[in-house]
Parts: structure tokens; sequence; C-alpha cells
């Protein structure tokens, strides 16, 4: 561990006015806006599509804006580190900012399915930069008692535009323009560039530079790493269960083949030691991986459950949804300013609440009690949001020295990867229960039950990945540099 990595970590509570002090404001609303046009962008498609089906034609596509999104997405958060170290944060952030552009005007522009597809591609991988590359510039300009906090104001502008999404698009929707959901997008991306051009530095001081090696491309590992997402995403809409475990397969050994590839190579997408149990940073990736994974499959399935089974509005569903963000949001800043031994409590005992809340929910799936539902449901989101802003905080601390943006981009990959295997997971468990019916209560019930007692063995792996995390991954501190804090 290098000299660096040996300072203890500051004590204390940081306020949150000193996000906007010492020449950090703009970088601040860098990071808010990152977060607000990510977001709204993710959801929005899906609540669009029957309009846009109807006007432009492509049914037979109808899940694949959606799902390339996700495929751009998780490619483009393993190319930030090289483009970054190419052309530096300034250039980079224009770079994917400018994508994001054309990629959001093409969607509102499109004629017709292929277009809107492509589009929609290039927006997720522009996206996936623009988020990994966040994630590197938090790891960098805050020092660690502000990261935290503004990790935190990130995952509330998140959880908030990932509501409003939705919002966004069923208004749209509602008059028949589907395209102004993307419009309404280009504003927010051109302040984003505007901040970008003007207040990022073009080089963060770093030595990535430095290192032997790091300049070829890849290209090899990540066309394979977009065989082996589309395959994961292509699972999720597939009915046939032999053809969703097939591709579910497929998928995992493809995956594995890069990451045990990607290990080898003087020039890896990923950190040395992702994915390994024996370090923080691979145990933080495993983390992010299940909770991801769990997460998705718990909302995929919510829906139907209670309008099913429990018979209830929409206007009820939207309201338990914004229950478990609200949680998450008030988990995440009310632990944000933690340190020392309140801050290891929170991060085993977050994953350990999902348990529990998960439990609960498991209980009363087929129950009347829609209040204890609603209160375990709230948990849920409150047991990630307490545990998560910790996590991604020393994860990018204990990054290698060289290696701050191949574990930056990691963190966002690692998190979006485990969503796609989530919904392609949860959909061969539903098959297995024998989820034949979407309109028989007694089958839902069963098969939706089933589903979240099988999500209770990740979480649970997850629960105690992040118990050996909290002992190792707390130890060190690798501290940011000044940059911007004068």
């Amino acid at each position: 561990m290098s000299e660096r990595a040996s300072q203890a970590l500051p004590q204390g509570r940081a306020p949150w006015i000193d996000l906007f002090r010492g020449g950090r404001a703009f970088f601040t609303i860098l990071v808010v806006l990152s977060a607000l046009v990510q977001a709204l962008q993710m959801l929005v498609i899906a609540i669009i599509m029957p309009t846009v089906v109807a006007d432009i034609g492509g049914a037979a596509y109808f899940t694949w804006p959606a799902m390339l999104y996700t495929v751009g997405g998780i490619v483009g958060s393993v190319c930030v580190g090289r483009i970054w170290l190419w052309v530096g944060p300034r250039m980079g952030y224009m770079i994917a900012s400018t994508l994001f552009l054309l990629g959001t005007v093409s969607s509102a522009l499109a004629p017709d399915m292929a277009v809107l597809v492509i589009a929609r591609t290039f927006q997720g991988f522009a996206g996936g930069l623009v988020m990994s590359g966040t994630l590197a510039f938090v790891g960098t300009v805050y020092d660690a008692r502000l990261r935290t906090r503004v990790l935190a104001l990130s995952q509330g502008i998140w959880t908030t535009s990932h509501l409003m999404g939705p919002v966004v698009g069923g208004l749209f929707a509602q008059i028949g323009w589907w395209r102004g959901s993307f419009w309404v997008a280009v504003p927010i991306i051109l302040i984003f560039m505007a901040i970008c051009w003007w207040k990022v530095p073009a080089d963060l001081g770093d030595d990535e530079k430095s290192l032997p090696g790091r300049n070829a491309i890849p290209l090899g590992r990540i066309v394979t790493l977009s065989i082996g997402v589309f395959c994961l995403a292509l699972a999720g809409p597939v009915s046939e269960l032999a053809m969703r475990v097939g591709l579910l397969t497929a998928a995992a050994a493809i995956l594995v083949a890069v990451f045990l590839r990607d290990r080898q190579s003087m020039n890896p997408m990923f950190p040395v030691d992702g994915w390994s149990l024996r370090s923080a940073v691979g145990l933080a990736l495993w983390v992010l991986f299940l909770t991801g994974a769990v997460q998705n499959s718990i909302t995929l399935f919510l829906p139907l459950l209670l309008q099913v089974v429990h018979k209830v509005t929409p206007l009820f569903i939207n309201f338990v949804t914004i229950i478990i963000s609200m949680g998450w949001t008030i988990g995440a800043f009310a632990s944000s300013g933690l340190t020392g031994a309140r801050e290891r409590f929170v991060l085993w005992f977050g994953p350990v609440l999902m348990i529990c809340a998960l439990v609960v929910i498991v209980a009363m799936a087929e129950q009347s009690n829609l209040s204890v539902f609603a209160v375990a449901a709230f948990f849920m989101g409150f047991g990630t949001g307490i545990h998560n802003v910790h996590l991604v905080a020393r994860t990018l601390q204990n990054a290698r020295p060289g290696e701050e943006k191949l574990t930056a981009s990691g963190i966002q990959s690692g998190r979006q990867l485990g969503t796609a295997f989530g919904a392609a997971v949860a959909g061969v468990l539903a098959n297995v229960a024998g989820l034949t019916d979407v309109t028989d209560p007694a089958i839902v019930g069963h098969a939706v039950s089933f589903i979240y007692t099988a999500n209770l063995v990740p979480l649970g792996f997850a629960a105690i990945c992040m118990v050996v995390f909290s002992r190792i991954g707390t130890k060190t501190l690798i501290p940011a540099a000044a940059v911007g804090a004068e």
C-alpha cells in the first residue's frame, strides 16, 4: 500500500454547504446535472413506447430501445478510463456529452424504429461515459469528508429524476408528442456541456499516463463484452425458458472469459483485483452487482403483484415505488456524514436491513396488509441508501494507484451488469414458478413470492461480502487531490 493510502480517515461531519465552497460549486452542479439527465432518460422509454410504436411502427422491436440503451451504458462505463487517458477530463466530458446530445436529438427526430434503436444505443453508451466519468471526478476533486456528501446528493437527484422519468414520458405520451420527452433533456445537456468546457480542468494531475501498456484499444474484449451483455439483455424479453436459460448461460460464460482475459492484460478495462473476494474493490463490485440484481428483480414484479393480487390502482403502485426511493434518499442523506465505527456499522447493517425488509415483503406478498408492505418497502430502500454512499466512496478510496478511473468505471458497470442479470434471472424464475397467467391472483401471488424468496440468496451473499468489506475496506484511505479546492 502506498504512502497515500496509509493516512487515516478524517473524523467529523463535513457541512453540506462545503460542497459549494472553495471553488467546488460548479463541480457539484456538474455532478447533479449528470445524475439528472441520465436518470430522466433511463425510464422514459418504457412509458412512451406504446405511443412510439403507434407513430413509427416497429412493434417487433418493442424492447430494443431500452435493451440496447443498457448494453451501450455498460460498454460506455468500461471505456471511460481509456478516453480520459487519451484526452483528459475536460475533453472526455465534452465527447461524452456531445454523443449524449446527438443520441438524444436523433431519438427525438427518429423517423423509424431502426433509427431510434441506434440512437438509444449511442445515448446509452454516452450515458455510461458520463456517469463513470462523474464517479472518477468525484474521487479526485472531493476530499474524503465531502465525498459521501456529494454522492448522497447525486443519489438524491438520481432517485428523484428516476421517478420523474416516467412522469415526463407519461405527460408527453398523453398529449401525443412522445418526441418531447427527448427534447426536454436538450437544454440540460447544453448547460452540462457549458460547465464542462468552462470549469473542468484539462488534466487532473493523476499519474495514470505514466503506466505502461495503457494506450492500446482492447477492441477484442470490448466487442466480446458487448456480445455477452447483448445476450444478457436479450434474455429478458425472451419468453421460452430454454432459450432464456441458454442466453443467460452464454452471457455468463462470455463475461467470465472477458474478466479472466482482462486480468492478464497490460491494458485492462477493469481493476486488477476487480471481482476478487479477497480485495476491497472486488468485494464492493460483488455487492453492487448482487444488490442491483435484487433491486431490479423486485421492482420488475412489484406492479404486477400489487395490481393483480391486491387489486390496487396504479396510483398506489406509484406510491410504493416512491416510498422505496424516499427510503433510499433519506438513508443516503442521513448516513452521509458518518465516520469511524458508525460508518462501518451502516456498511454491514444496510444489506442486513434489506434482507429483513425482503422477508417481510415475501410474507406480505399474498396478504392484505398493505400498510406493513409499504413500511417494508421503505426499509428496503433505506437499507440501500445508508450503505451505498459509503460503499462507493470507500471503493474509490481503495483503488490502486493508477486505477482510479478503472475503479470508477467498474462501480458503474458492476451495478448495471447486476441490473441486467436481475431482469434476466427474474424471467427464468417466473417461468420456473409457472407464471403463465398474469391475470390469476393465485398464480401471480405464488410466482412473485417464489421470485422474491429466491432473491434472499444473492442478498444474503451480498451481506456476507459487505461484512468482510466493512473490515478490510475501511482501514485505509487514498485521499482526493485538492483540484478546485482553492
